[in-house]
């Protein structure tokens, strides 16, 4: 336990002279740093930070890109952000000039920046976001061949391109037919997820 006791990580970062306000944008920036790391390094090994944080943290919207695309300010991404921009701008700042008044200004200034673009970020990822779910009535009218035999009165399987991709989906004649693998198709109707086909 000596060893602990005597460790200091303001030391080992070379804040271990600093007073007052040099710890508070040291802490802050060390604190939002450490966080983004943290959620950054639990997203990539599965999108757990949402639900980890979320339950610690008691903060709703975490990891939700696609709820809501209005830019909401106080998500933790953008606290983060705030966070470790603000700390560390102020600290360049403070060593820079020694104005406590004009660091308190750039430090602030850097974390609401960085919590603005931090959404704005967001919301392009949202725009960028596309939703891959096809109305499967979009399929009628669309042709194919049939894939895995249709029976008499049952259902087969046809290969149909619609919604800007290739498709396999189960299918059934619209006159109870037969219709044999490989014979072109069309789709005329659809009953729930199985379209109702007749030859080409």
């Amino acid at each position: 336990m000596g060893l602990l006791d005597s460790f200091d990580i303001f030391e080992l970062l070379g804040f271990g002279e600093a007073t007052g306000l040099e710890l508070l944008f040291a802490a802050s920036a060390l604190v939002g740093g450490i966080l983004f790391l943290l959620w950054f390094a639990l997203m990539m090994i599965g999108g757990v930070a949402a639900d980890i944080f979320e339950g610690l943290l008691g903060m709703e919207g975490v990891g939700d890109l696609g709820a809501d695309a209005s830019f909401k300010a106080l998500t933790f991404q953008g606290l983060m952000a705030f966070m470790m921009f603000f700390g560390l701008a102020g600290l360049y700042t403070l060593k820079s000039t020694e104005t406590s008044t004009i660091a308190i200004a750039v430090g602030g200034v850097a974390g609401f920046a960085s919590m603005y673009g931090t959404g704005k970020l967001f919301q392009l990822f949202i725009t960028l976001q596309s939703d891959g779910t096809v109305a499967i009535s979009e399929s009628i009218g669309a042709t194919g061949s049939v894939y895995l035999r249709i029976p008499h009165n049952g259902a087969g399987q046809v290969q149909v391109n619609f919604g800007g991709s290739m498709r396999t989906m189960n299918a059934k004649s619209h006159d109870d037919a037969e219709i044999g693998s490989g014979e072109f198709i069309e789709v005329v109707d659809t009953m729930g997820e199985i379209l109702v086909v007749k030859r080409k």
